[in-house]
């Protein structure tokens, strides 16, 4: 019956590299728009190409894959426990997960060198591919990407005013599966 293909759920579409439209896999990795603030999801070849700083006259970086457990930062003031870091240039952005999405607002000089001296490892953060992710037990240099993960997560599962005990669960399981990723 002709009906029966608007009956039937159509077949997940596969995910394709935005760069040269290569199937993905789920384990994928991401290039950075850094003129306009984007993630693309590239293929492993298309990924390597932007590795180097200067790659596309210095426009597209390949996303970090390092991860680094640091000292424990001190952060006072971090809303729903958890907060990253960016580095563009002589400026520093803080992120903060919530259920709009991630919320920005600048870091001053002085509390960005303070931290530095604190935890002197911070200082080799790559700008704009890696973040300082802090939270109240845990620190770590991230993938930027990895970052937006956590935000998709705790947007999807926020609830109330503080985010509830979901968002809270999945906020731990993302610390938790953190060292998979670990290299030092």
């Amino acid at each position: 019956m002709k009906l029966r293909r608007f009956a039937e759920a159509p077949a997940p579409k596969a995910e394709t590299c935005e760069m040269c439209g290569a199937s993905l896999e789920s384990g994928h990795r991401h290039v950075i728009d850094l003129e306009a603030r984007r993630l693309m999801c590239t293929c492993r070849p298309c990924f390597l190409l932007f590795t180097h700083r200067g790659a596309a006259q210095g426009k597209l970086r390949s996303v970090s894959e390092r991860y680094l457990r640091l000292p424990k930062v001190e952060v006072s003031d971090i809303p729903v426990g958890v907060a990253f870091f960016i580095r563009e240039g002589d400026r520093v952005k803080a992120f903060y997960p919530s259920p709009a999405g991630a919320t920005e607002a600048n870091v001053s000089a002085e509390v960005w060198d303070e931290m530095v001296a604190a935890v002197p490892g911070i200082a080799a953060m790559e700008e704009q591919v890696e973040a300082l992710l802090v939270s109240r037990n845990e620190s770590w240099i991230v993938p930027v990407d990895a970052c937006y993960e956590l935000v998709g997560r705790i947007r999807r599962t926020w609830r109330g005013f503080d985010g509830g005990s979901e968002a809270r669960r999945e906020m731990d399981a993302f610390f938790s599966g953190l060292g998979a990723g670990m290299v030092q």
